[in-house]
C-alpha cells in the first residue's frame, strides 16, 4: 500500500492500514510532514516499491494531477483518493490521460484502475501529528466508480475503506457531490458567514457567547485554501445549496420587517428544521432515538470530569454522549451528559446523592 500525502487524512489511512499489520509506504512533497508521519509509525518512506493499491490524499486541487501522475508511473494495481469533490476530479484524470488533442471527458481515456473516494472523516484543522488510526471508524466512506472502473479496483477500494473501519458505499460521482454540498461544503460556508459576523462585534458582546455558537461555528477554524479548493471544485451545487438556504432566511427578514411582523414565516421554518434534525441518523447510523440531557455543574479542577463520569457509570446509566460548556469568569463548567429517557431519573437521583450540582433540566432534544 502507498500513501501520497501524509497530512491528517493519508497519515490516518496509514496509521489504520499500519494497525491492521499491512505494509505501508509514504510520499509527500513536504519532507516535514513526510518525516512526521514516519516518526508516528505511518509507514517507510517510499522508494520505488511496487505497490497494489495507492491511495492519493492530497488537497482536492492537486488530486486529479496526483492520481493521474500514480496511474502513468505504475503500470499495474488500483488508485484511489480521498478528496472531498469527486466530479470534477473524475473528469481531470480522465483528461490528463487522454489524448491532449481532446477536450472533454466524454473523448477522454478510459481509467480502469481509478476509484475516486470520499473517507466522511476528518478535523477542522489538519497535519500528521493529528492523524489517528480510528479516524475512519464506523464512519461512511463513499467510492465514485467511472463507468470504466474494474470490478478489481472497486473491490480494492472497498477493501481499503474496509480495512480502515469504514463503511463502503457506493454511488456516482454526481450524487455525491450534490449530497455532500448540502450535508458537509453548506455547512462550512455557514459556520465561517456566522463567525465572520463576530469579527465585527466589540469585546463586550462576546462575552455573551453561548454554547449554541460556539457549536455552530467550530468548523470556521478551516484552511481557506483547502475550501477554496472544495467550493470551486463543486460550485454548482454548493452555489444551489447557497441560494436554497439564503431564500429562507430572506422570507424571514423580510416576515420580521412587516408591520406587524409575520409569524407564519417564522414558525415554518422553525418548524421545518426540526423536522430535517429529526431524520438525522441516530447512534452508530440507526434510527433516530430522543435523549434527555442531565446538566451537572463541575468545578474546573484536575479529575473532576472522570469523578462525574465514574459516579454516572455507578448509576447504572449508559452516557451517550457529552457536552461541555464553560461559564465566562466563573471556575466551573456545564456537563450537560445525553442518557436514554428510562435512565434519566436514576441518574439524577445518583448524582444528587453524590454530591453532584445539576441544574434545571432543559426539554429533551
Amino acid at each position: 500500500m502507498l500513501v501520497v500525502g501524509a497530512g491528517l487524512i493519508g497519515t490516518s489511512v496509514a496509521l489504520a492500514l499500519r494497525e491492521r499489520g499491512h505494509p505501508v509506504w509514504l510520499a509527500d512533497v513536504s519532507a516535514v510532514h513526510l518525516h512526521q508521519a514516519h516518526s508516528l509509525g505511518a509507514g517507510d518512506v517510499h522508494a520505488g516499491e511496487p505497490v497494489d493499491v495507492t491511495v492519493v490524499a492530497v488537497p482536492p486541487g492537486s488530486t486529479a494531477q496526483v492520481v493521474a501522475a500514480q496511474i502513468q508511473e505504475h503500470d499495474r494495481g488500483t488508485v484511489t483518493d480521498t478528496a472531498s469533490i469527486k466530479r470534477a476530479v473524475q473528469d481531470e484524470v480522465r483528461r490528463l490521460l487522454g489524448d491532449p488533442s481532446h477536450s472533454t471527458p466524454t473523448e477522454a481515456a478510459h481509467v480502469p484502475r481509478y476509484v475516486g473516494g470520499h473517507p466522511l472523516a476528518g478535523r477542522e484543522r489538519g497535519g500528521p501529528h493529528r492523524a489517528h488510526p480510528a479516524m475512519f471508524a464506523g464512519r461512511a466512506w463513499v467510492l465514485t466508480p467511472g463507468p470504466d472502473a474494474s470490478s478489481e479496483s472497486l473491490d480494492d477500494a472497498r477493501w481499503l475503506a474496509t480495512e480502515c473501519g469504514a463503511t463502503p458505499v457506493t454511488m456516482t460521482a454526481e450524487e455525491h457531490d450534490h449530497a455532500l454540498a448540502v450535508t458537509s461544503h453548506l455547512p462550512q460556508f455557514v459556520a465561517s458567514a456566522l463567525a465572520a459576523r463576530l469579527a465585527m462585534q466589540p469585546d463586550a458582546v462576546l462575552q455573551l457567547v453561548g454554547q449554541a455558537l460556539r457549536d455552530m461555528t467550530r468548523i470556521a477554524a478551516a484552511d481557506p485554501s483547502l475550501w477554496v479548493d472544495i467550493a470551486t471544485g463543486n460550485a454548482g451545487p454548493l452555489a444551489d445549496a447557497i441560494d436554497g438556504l439564503t431564500s429562507s432566511l430572506q422570507e424571514v427578514a423580510v416576515a420580521l420587517r412587516s408591520v406587524p411582523p409575520d409569524a407564519d414565516p417564522i414558525r415554518h421554518l422553525i418548524e421545518a428544521g426540526g423536522a430535517g434534525y429529526s431524520r438525522l441518523p441516530g447512534k452508530h447510523g440507526g434510527s433516530p432515538r430522543s435523549y434527555h440531557i442531565v446538566p451537572v455543574v463541575v468545578p474546573d479542577q484536575p479529575g473532576q470530569l472522570a469523578r462525574l463520569l465514574a459516579d454516572a457509570a455507578a448509576s447504572g446509566a449508559n452516557v451517550e454522549d457529552l457536552r461541555v460548556e464553560h461559564a465566562p469568569g466563573l471556575p466551573v463548567g456545564l456537563i450537560e451528559l445525553f442518557v436514554g429517557p428510562e435512565s434519566a431519573h436514576a441518574l439524577r437521583t445518583a448524582l444528587t446523592h453524590r454530591g453532584w450540582t445539576l441544574t434545571d433540566e432543559p426539554a429533551a432534544p
